[in-house]
């Protein structure tokens, strides 16, 4: 969260993680998913307005795999969108002009998907989007030798 906060902090938003408890060992390339969360938690930031609220958390989930989430009080996506956004060179028009090139979501769902995961939203217009993310849990069994720097993702609970 520290990476986003200058940019909510300058539209007066409000930041919240909710992680619940200790989450277990998940094995992803640490930098790639980094960079989903980042994209998610600024894309809330960009269509949040001034002193909304944007809330990430995690959880473990049926004990193979953790769950994410960024939720925001944006305007939302309207359901004729929420099925494309994820293409790239997709961008949502709204009231407002937003920059970017509409690659930021494809790259998330590639992520996600080449870790084993699964990604969605949950958006009803006007009352702001849910993102969501799943990733397995590390198995203990031997997997061979890594060809990519892996290691251990951590969101740590606010205090």
């Amino acid at each position: 969260m520290r990476d986003v906060e200058p940019a909510a902090n300058g539209r007066q938003q409000t930041l919240v993680n909710t992680t619940m408890g200790v989450l277990p060992y998940i094995w992803v390339d640490v930098d790639m998913v980094h960079r989903v969360l980042i994209n998610l938690l600024e894309n809330s930031i960009k269509f949040t307005p001034v002193g909304g609220r944007i809330e990430i958390g995690a959880q473990v989930q049926d004990g193979l795999s953790v769950i994410f989430w960024v939720r925001d009080t944006g305007p939302g996506i309207p359901a004729a969108d929420q099925g494309r956004i994820f293409e790239k060179f997709t961008r949502v028009r709204g009231k407002s002009r937003t920059s970017g090139l509409g690659v930021g979501l494809a790259f998330c769902r590639l992520a996600v998907l080449g870790h084993g995961g699964k990604i969605w939203v949950e958006s009803d217009a006007g009352n702001g989007t849910s993102f969501w993310l799943t990733l397995p849990v590390a198995q203990k069994k031997a997997t061979g030798q890594l060809k990519r720097q892996t290691g251990r993702l951590t969101i740590k609970p606010e205090r």
